[in-house]
């Protein structure tokens, strides 16, 4: 049994403490990665590296890469802003396996390759006069072969998992807050918006008007909920299964997943979308023009200027009338080009996977918390850029963490 413990300035907790809000980084478009500064290892007098790692409710196992990367002819690095996790040097780290024991590998080509380590994370407190927020014998992955696909690449300097997965971060800790955390994404175009959290523990506070549905247990440990039909601007397109799911699939639902830029469907419902969306835009021709930019994707545009007013949206139904409006703004990219012509890009793309996937950019401005203990998903509407920072007291205490299996 691997465990882990959780320690303010070297102290266990043990009583009533605070419920934990770490700072969220929004890689801001052409990206809409969500970025958590975590601190790893322990080096003189208690400091320790700071890294960015992309928040992933669709991963398990958190990793970072390590020095070993520079080394041939087993190492490969990408590029990164920081340097290179310097495992050797840190007081706290503890490899588990003297291997190579852990392989990940994702849906846009990137993975990394590595060994099972613990270490200790620390998270910067959301008030100056608390201290440092310490997590002891965290089991992740020290990558050693890795390579990461995205446009913003340097900045990231791995994974933090947060799926339903027991090598997951979430679980590793999940006694200590409850099996709950939250979070709630501002959309990109918002200038000047307050601070994102990630929040960890029992007494977040509840989106108004909460919906709620239970995760299904998957053949891959991934956050999935009962999807029975899409929308488009507030109209269902009535889908059968064989439209929504592929026959090999091995998830039928919708995989909730932060750490997807954006929304990927089964090729049929996103034909269906997008046959919605030419329809809506042609009865206002008058207004709209389908554009066609050669790169494949759904692009309409107007002169008129009006922001997102008359852009339609997109709606997930699932089981018991629940439903998921995503808004305008998660729906489509806006751009203004040289003649002051707006073009909306649809941020829905066709799945290589067969899968369907709610990613991070069709998740603004909705709060949501997850409850790994009950395996639910509360969710509602709220303006994430008025995100509120009060912490509110509950129960911590040591847990553990067993090591399981990944489907990468």
């Amino acid at each position: 049994m691997l465990s882990s413990t959780f320690h303010l300035n070297g102290s266990e907790y043990s009583s009533q403490q605070k419920t934990i809000s770490v700072p969220i980084i929004i890689n801001r478009l052409p990206t809409s990665s969500m970025l958590v500064e975590v601190g790893i290892g322990t080096f003189n007098n208690n400091a320790y590296k700071s890294y960015l790692l992309a928040m992933d409710t669709g991963g398990g196992l958190s990793w970072t890469q390590c020095e070993g990367c520079k080394i041939p002819p087993e190492g490969r690095c990408y590029p990164q802003k920081e340097d290179y996790f310097p495992n050797s040097k840190s007081k706290s780290y503890i490899l588990v396996e003297p291997k190579l024991t852990y392989q990940r590998q994702y849906g846009d080509g990137s993975y990394s390759h590595g060994f099972y380590s613990k270490e200790t994370f620390t998270f910067h407190s959301t008030s100056s006069s608390s201290p440092p927020l310490k997590f002891s014998n965290i089991i992740f992955g020290c990558g050693i072969k890795n390579h990461l696909r995205s446009s913003k690449a340097f900045l990231i300097a791995g994974v933090m998992g947060m799926g339903d997965d027991k090598e997951s971060f979430v679980y590793q800790i999940k006694n200590q807050i409850g099996g709950r955390f939250s979070y709630c994404f501002v959309r990109n175009d918002v200038e000047n918006p307050l601070p994102m959290y990630l929040r960890f523990g029992t007494n977040i506070k509840p989106p108004q008007s909460p919906k709620t549905l239970k995760f299904q247990k998957a053949v891959f440990p991934v956050y999935n909920v009962n999807m029975v039909d899409i929308g488009v601007n507030g109209e269902q397109l009535h889908l059968s299964k064989a439209q929504m799911f592929a026959p090999d699939s091995k998830v039928k639902g919708l995989i909730i997943d932060s750490g997807s830029e954006f929304s990927h469907l089964y090729e049929k419902a996103y034909d269906a979308i997008v046959s919605k969306m030419d329809k809506y835009f042609l009865e206002r021709k008058g207004e709209f023009t389908k554009e066609n930019l050669g790169n494949g994707r759904s692009c309409y545009s107007r002169i008129n200027g009006k922001k997102y007013n008359n852009i339609p949206g997109v709606t997930f139904y699932f089981e018991g009338g629940v439903q998921l409006d995503i808004i305008p703004e998660g729906t489509f990219q806006r751009n203004i080009d040289p003649r002051r012509k707006e073009i909306f890009c649809l941020m829905f793309f066709r799945s290589g996977l067969n899968l369907n996937i709610l990613g991070a950019f069709q998740q603004v401005n909705h709060k949501f918390i997850y409850n790994i203990n009950d395996m639910t998903l509360q969710f509602g509407r709220e303006d994430c850029a008025k995100n509120e920072i009060r912490l509110t007291s509950t129960d911590a205490s040591a847990s553990n963490g067993d090591v399981g299996e990944r489907y990468d």
